[in-house]
């Protein structure tokens, strides 16, 4: 069988549609002679940057089990932008003996040359695409250097506004609420508050977001260490340097009439929004005005010393947390404790209802749900086919791949017989033969199709049991050792094997 591969990255990508990539490699297909069945393969809106793209594993899973003899693509870059990536896939179709070819770039790796000019293609792409992105970078830095936003959500108290210089439009920030961060910075020195102490006297008085929910320590720290707040000083200059920073500018250029730009100060990384090392940083003076003072903000930066946000728990972490969702609301559960005398207690609780106030969840101490949990484990440790009763539920049935097979078999059997029959046919009734042939012809497509459906099924169905059966082993080995188990171990577990587990208040729902 042929295979063809389509991809588009809907949201920057202009190259041509999956539609047109499609009907080009059929074309190909048809002027080589080629007469095979093709089944199409299509990703619409992934990045070619990586592999994770739900039909290019469909497709991977089909090359293992055998099922394709060759693929191909339109261009090369629509399999994989990065030659790591495409190196392994090349690499896995020499492996099943997968013959590949490139419309665009008239690759045919049935010969060396074929191959060689594979890799040299791949390397031009990584290569076109690392310097884009290098070029978007540098000019982003350039306009950083130059004071200006370079794009992304404006701080607390700031709105973005185009202004105008030397015939061109740029993007600065401008304040729109300054008053409302003041009065979190003086809150915040006035009353020597620490980030928890600060959140909890807010909850208390009912300060709450611009946005209506209750701050948490993580959004006071954000205010408190925003660079861009601050005015552009010698003594706030020192600070950054002390820091390590890039500093892109002298410190004679610095003005009070303006606030601090920084660029590189955050990344995102795995889906998540990080803080970079200070030596990634480059600081300038910024375009904008400044709300904050510079002695009001390297105050705060010296109070926050005392406070230090550090993610490392002090507390073993119960089972379920970053688990456990609300099942009455769908937010993540958090943890919290308390103390009862000389005993500490933890609870489950959810973060909507003590922010927003918005769910009726009350909370649940961890020791039980996480007890529920184990249960669960000893169930099936117990008994392999217990862990059923924990899976989500197959909904696709087809019919067995035997007996669409034997309706193949009797389909065929009649269009020999009918091909047999017509040529002792008089030509008034071979009309009616030739179209009877037509309609079997096209019911032999319909159930080959059907037959592939039901073969993809019954292989996802034997993956599906075989990942099934190593989770149950894992969870046997859980048990066996939960004793020696240390509380991070037991959380990373949870979070490997469990895909969906809520609580509604008196029932926990749990899904492996």
């Amino acid at each position: 069988m042929i295979a063809i591969y389509c991809r588009k990255s809907i949201y920057s990508d202009t190259s041509d549609s999956v539609q047109n990539q499609e009907q080009m490699c059929k074309d190909f297909i048809r002027i080589r002679n080629q007469d095979e069945p093709t089944t199409t393969y299509t990703d619409e809106g992934f990045t070619g940057a990586n592999t994770d793209r739900p039909n290019l594993n469909r497709l991977i899973r089909d090359i293992k089990a055998e099922k394709i003899d060759t693929l191909v693509v339109y261009q090369l870059d629509r399999l994989s932008r990065s030659v790591r990536d495409f190196a392994v896939i090349f690499d896995l179709l020499e492996h099943h003996k997968v013959a590949f070819l490139s419309v665009k770039e008239n690759i045919d790796t049935s010969s060396p040359i074929g191959k060689a000019m594979i890799y040299i293609t791949m390397v031009f792409a990584q290569m076109e695409r690392e310097t884009i992105a290098q070029r978007v970078t540098d000019n982003m830095q350039g306009l950083a250097k130059k004071g200006y936003w370079t794009g992304g959500k404006p701080p607390v108290g700031y709105t973005r506004e185009k202004i105008a210089t030397d015939g061109k439009h740029h993007t600065t920030i401008v304040p729109a609420d300054p008053d409302y961060v003041r009065q979190i910075y003086s809150d915040f020195l006035k009353n020597h508050y620490s980030l928890t102490s600060m959140e909890t006297a807010y909850k208390k008085q009912g300060i709450k977001t611009r946005s209506g929910a209750f701050f948490s320590t993580a959004q006071l720290h954000k205010i408190l260490t925003c660079p861009f707040y601050v005015e552009a000083t010698p003594e706030v200059y020192n600070f950054f340097t002390l820091k390590g920073c890039q500093m892109a500018d002298e410190c004679k250029n610095w003005s009070p009439d303006h606030g601090v730009m920084v660029y590189g100060r955050t990344t995102e990384r795995n889906k998540k929004h990080e803080i970079c090392p200070p030596s990634e940083w480059i600081v300038c003076c910024g375009q904008h005005e400044p709300i904050i003072d510079a002695e009001t903000w390297l105050n705060a930066q010296e109070q926050l010393k005392t406070n230090v946000f550090n993610r490392v728990s002090k507390f073993p972490p119960p089972m379920l947390k970053g688990v456990l969702r609300c099942k009455k609301c769908g937010c993540l559960m958090q943890v919290s404790r308390k103390h009862y005398g000389d005993k500490m207690v933890s609870y489950y609780y959810c973060i909507t209802r003590s922010r927003k106030g918005t769910c009726t969840m009350s909370q649940i101490r961890t020791d039980k749900l996480d007890q529920l949990v184990i249960d669960a484990f000893k169930e099936i440790s117990l008994d392999d086919a217990m862990i059923e009763k924990y899976l989500p539920k197959q909904t696709q049935q087809f019919e067995s791949p035997e007996k669409i097979k034997k309706q193949i078999a009797q389909a065929e059997k009649k269009i020999n017989n009918l091909v047999a029959a017509l040529a002792n046919t008089e030509p008034n009734a071979q009309k009616r033969l030739i179209s009877a042939l037509d309609d079997l012809d096209k019911e032999v497509y319909t159930l080959n199709e059907k037959l592939r459906k039901s073969l993809d099924s019954a292989h996802s169905v034997a993956e599906y049991e075989q990942i099934n059966k190593q989770k149950a082993h894992a969870i046997k080995d859980i048990i066996k050792s939960l004793d020696y188990l240390s509380p991070e171990t037991l959380n990373r577990f949870a979070k490997s094997v469990i895909t969906e587990c809520t609580f509604d208040g008196s029932e926990l729902f749990l899904r492996l």
